[in-house]
């Protein structure tokens, strides 16, 4: 190696520069989830070495375990920056290729610990020569010392975050990532390939993640057996849907990816399905499930045991949003569906007795739990089934004012409703009913009456609901599926209007017919009166009228005398 006091770095062949991979359309691994896991992983070590574009939080959660960290990162502006972030002493920062790297090492000079969550793609630079995933993995495992703990990610190429992007490759992958060898036939592309893979260069599996990252940030780890072994509408398939979303959320998409994770969940394929993965080789990891929770800097973690999830909180800030607050702590929840799937079932089999009856079951368990320990928001797509009732939410969210039961409830119906019908979901009710209907027809079906005050309020908490628990798509973003059934319904719109608007020109119309006809006939009308008044019958009338007044002398006297002068 040569040391170059200038910048405060250590150098080896392949640095690259000018270069940053810290932007452009994904940044360095790290993250929160990330850093919980290696807390709970990573064992104390004499010699780690990072491999790859890392945050400095990673570096740091590291380092507390290491008593010497080694960085590597093929830009020397990164280096620079992670010098600056990182002061420490006992942490070398090395800017080059990792192929530059290995050929500096000596005898000796062997890791511990190697970390490579950012993968194996942003390892090499310009002056390499082209080498495939298992060359590079090969000179990766080059650095490790004989029973030394690897952790290393591996992207999927048949993710669907990946096979649902309706972008070309050379757009998704292209030189601000620099991949020179994004077609490798060498890449593994399932979890026994992986494990394959790196069982070839002498290296054991102990724990093999199924990685959801969000532009390179970790967002969701789910054991790769774990996934496998969900099914749609249970809490690991809830939050892979919610962390694939996050994951594609700026992405041009061919069509939703909900239904996709959930397809692939009851397949039992949800594990091959994901952006990628993390690979364990040494100590058994504790934790099934690590993913982002409602809070910015707060982790959720979950292991699965006899039938039931139990979950807690890492610390982190309170995660308020507007009139709602993350519930953080300890819980319990079953491995079950759902309620909204057992909802949506019943809705699109038009079996509205079975709707009632889930619909009744909720509204007594929201009336009973409101009163014995304060109920929170109502998710009914994070609500399980629990036996004979149902349980919370693996993400809970509680209101920071006090709201009833039936204000609850009701916002809870509106969320189903934006769900209901933004999905495209078949349901048996009249097209012509408003979201205000359908939510008072539901309420009514749970036992409550509804005012316009409890529906609004129902409104205001589910439009905050969806602010923190739904992923927000930019238009451009709108997947292809979504957009042609927008087109088909406005053109079914149109259509409608098209019918409505000549219904009403056939209306007036006929008004302006009627109208033509009743004036021709007043104008007749007048013509025959003015011959009227013209006639001898008419003129005999007017005498008559005026002899019929002097039948009357007293009268006729009065009248004179009125015109009299001085009277």
């Amino acid at each position: 190696m040569t040391d170059n006091g200038s910048i405060s770095v250590e150098v080896v062949r392949g640095e690259m520069q000018p270069w940053t991979d810290c932007s452009g359309g994904r940044a360095p691994a790290g993250g929160p989830v990330l850093t919980a896991l290696l807390a709970d992983l990573l064992p104390r070590s004499s010699r780690a070495l990072v491999v790859g574009p890392h945050g400095s939080d990673v570096v740091d959660a590291v380092a507390a375990r290491s008593a010497h960290t080694t960085v590597l990162v093929r830009s020397v502006s990164d280096a620079q920056a992670l010098r600056a972030a990182t002061p420490s002493a006992d942490v070398t920062i090395v800017a080059g290729s990792l192929d530059g790297f290995v050929d500096s090492l000596g005898e000796g000079d062997a890791f511990d610990l190697v970390l490579a969550a950012d993968g194996l793609d942003r390892v090499m630079s310009t002056d390499s020569s082209q080498q495939d995933w298992q060359r590079r993995a090969a000179a990766l495992a080059r650095t490790a010392a004989a029973g030394a703990v690897i952790l290393v990610a591996v992207r999927n190429d048949f993710a669907l975050t990946e096979l649902f992007d309706r972008r070309p490759g050379h757009e998704r992958h292209g030189d601000d990532e620099w991949w020179p060898l994004h077609d490798d036939p060498s890449r593994p592309t399932s979890p026994a390939q992986v494990r394959a893979a790196l069982a070839t260069l002498g290296f054991e599996v102990s724990t093999l993640y199924s990685l959801i990252d969000v532009a390179g940030e970790a967002h969701t780890l789910i054991e790769a057996d774990a996934a496998a072994g969900t099914r749609p509408g249970h809490p690991a398939a809830r939050l892979a849907v919610r962390a694939v979303d996050a994951a594609a959320a700026v992405a041009p998409l061919l069509a939703p990816l909900a239904e996709s994770v959930d397809a692939a969940a009851r397949a039992g394929q949800l594990g091959a399905v994901t952006p990628g993965w993390l690979a364990v080789c040494g100590p058994v990891a504790a934790r099934t499930v690590y993913a982002r929770n409602g809070a910015a800097s707060s982790v959720l973690t979950a292991n699965l045991h006899d039938g039931r999830w139990q979950l807690a909180d890492r610390a982190g800030d309170s995660g308020r949003s507007g009139d709602l607050i993350a519930v953080a702590g300890t819980a319990e929840v079953p491995d079950t569906e759902s309620v909204e799937r057992l909802l949506l079932r019943a809705a699109a089999a038009e079996d509205v007795p079975e709707f009632r009856r889930i619909a009744g079951r909720l509204g007594d368990w929201a009336r009973k739990h409101d009163a014995a320990t304060g109920l929170g928001v109502i998710r009914l797509d994070d609500t399980g089934v629990d036996g004979d009732t149902f349980a919370r939410g693996v993400l809970a969210w509680r209101t920071a004012a006090d709201s009833s039961a039936v204000e609850l409830l009701s916002a809870a119906w509106h969320r189903f409703h934006d769900r209901l019908v933004g999905g495209h979901h078949r349901h048996p009710w009249p097209p012509w009913m408003t979201e205000q209907d359908l939510v008072r027809t539901w309420l009514g079906m749970s036992g409550e009456e509804s005012t316009t005050e409890v529906l609004d309020r129902g409104r205001q908490l589910a439009d905050q609901v969806a602010a923190v628990a739904d992923v927000r798509r930019t238009d451009a973003g709108q997947d292809l599926r979504t957009s042609i059934a927008d087109a088909e319904a406005a053109k079914t719109r149109a259509a409608e209007l098209a019918g409505h608007v000549f219904g009403l020109e056939r209306t007036l119309k006929f008004r302006d017919q009627q109208l033509k006809v009743r004036e021709n006939r007043l104008r007749a009308l007048r013509t025959e009166l003015r011959s009227i008044k013209g006639s001898r019958a008419a003129q005999v009338a007017e005498v008559i009228r005026k002899v019929a007044v002097i039948r009357d002398p007293k009268r006729v006297a009065r009248a004179v005398k009125r015109r009299l002068p001085g009277s």
